[in-house]
């Protein structure tokens, strides 16, 4: 029987489903977490066969405490998996000091490096954003005189556009210089759309899921301006898009792992690789998969997980899905009850999106799926058309219209 740990069952909220689907296909899972046991959900409680709460486990030597007991009771992991940006380099040392398979602590780091995901996909011959590390006041001048402004500043290992701005003139980056860059890259700033390559490897490396998402700005743009973001999926991937994407994940010979590449989509048709991300996407991204495709991208997880074999198995893109932000301070045309009454099916779930994410992602998530983009793109602006807009429109996103065959 594969055994594995799973770090916060917990959180983020959906974290909890990929324990239910492992212990689905046979697993036996151990958990470690830091809210108490009584508020995970019934279902994620009977599927670990053990949990332990350590409100302390961000200190890594009491976590490896708490691991190693576990392990001379219950008997060797076979995994240590989280799915989550926060824990992988806590992974990777797991991996590291108990001797089991996976990504090791230099192998998260390497792929967690702004400069040295750039040199994966160099080698692979996928265009890329170039970068320098912020050594020195001069290297990063030298820079913006090779490559012009607007620049970015970014950490060299982050995620969701923490601690990301833009300098846009002299004087910005001046006063930019003139602040603690440490750990941080700057790169040029590229015109066009975020698109991404997303899915799941097997144990061997292959696909076996994927799909794009298209995003209506940059996090960095949203979490500055505190906007209403949205983004949504596609139902056919543009095949250059596949194409550089499948290229990436050779390089960077993911195992046993979701996968999250971000792309500038040019204006001349062309992409630029941006980031690679060994985690699924963020937010409620996976439910997205499942509402896209009608299927259960977490039991599809817990197969790869303990190697039963998916000969046979296939999935269509039957839907565009979407995710669409709500502010609490913010006020909207259509309450939620008149969105009940107007999205019909579309309306798939409203999620509560926690604190910790809400800068990027709002307060409340609204979830919509639609096989036509066109209606689904009117959903998502009913969701958020700010109160001072008329709210009356002739097109009705309740409207299935080709959608009946492909839910058949």
């Amino acid at each position: 029987m594969v055994q594995i740990l799973y770090l916060s069952p917990g959180f983020p909220p959906h974290s909890h489903l990929f324990c239910v689907a492992a212990h689905a296909r046979g697993a036996s899972v151990l958990a470690v977490g830091d809210v108490l046991e009584s508020s995970l959900p019934v279902q994620a409680r009977q599927a670990l066969e053990h949990y332990v709460f350590e409100p302390r486990m961000g200190e890594y030597d009491v976590l490896l405490g708490v691991v190693t007991s576990m392990i001379a009771e219950y008997g060797p992991i076979d995994f240590v998996e989280s799915n989550g940006e926060h824990w992988l380099e806590v992974e990777g040392r797991l991996r590291d000091d108990l001797g089991i398979e996976g990504l090791t602590a230099r192998g998260v780091a390497r792929l967690r490096s702004k400069l040295a995901m750039a040199e994966v996909f160099q080698k692979a011959g996928v265009p890329c954003v170039p970068g320098i590390r912020c050594s020195s006041p001069q290297t990063v001048r030298s820079f913006a005189a090779m490559h012009g402004l607007p620049l970015v500043f970014k950490p060299d290992s982050g995620s969701g556009a923490m601690s990301t701005f833009r300098v846009s003139t002299g004087a910005e980056l001046e006063a930019a210089l003139g602040q603690p860059l440490e750990g941080h890259v700057v790169q040029p700033f590229i015109e066009g759309d975020i698109v991404t390559f997303d899915g799941l490897v097997d144990q061997a490396g292959r696909v076996v899921f994927c799909t794009s998402h298209a995003y209506d700005r940059g996090i960095m743009e949203v979490r500055t301006g505190v906007l209403d973001g949205f983004y949504y999926s596609l139902r056919s991937i543009p095949p250059a898009l596949e194409q550089l994407g499948r290229q990436a994940l050779a390089a960077f010979a993911l195992r046993r792992r979701f996968f999250h590449l971000e792309f500038f989509a040019r204006p001349d048709g062309s992409y630029v690789a941006l980031e690679m991300n060994v985690r699924p996407p963020g937010g409620f991204t996976t439910d997205m998969m499942s509402y896209a495709c009608d299927f259960d991208v977490y039991a599809l997880w817990g197969a790869v997980m303990v190697g039963d074999s998916l000969d046979g198995f296939s999935y269509e893109r039957k839907f565009h899905t979407a995710h669409a932000g709500r502010r609490h301070e913010r006020a909207y045309a259509l309450s939620p009850e008149a969105l009940l009454e107007q999205l019909g099916n579309t309306l798939v779930a409203i999620h509560p999106i926690p604190d910790a994410f809400a800068v990027t992602m709002g307060n409340t998530a609204y979830l919509l799926r639609h096989c036509r983009l066109d209606l689904l793109l009117d959903a998502i602006r009913r969701v958020q058309q700010p109160s001072h807009s008329s709210s009356e429109d002739a097109t009705d996103a309740r409207a299935q219209g080709g959608c009946r065959e492909a839910q058949g």
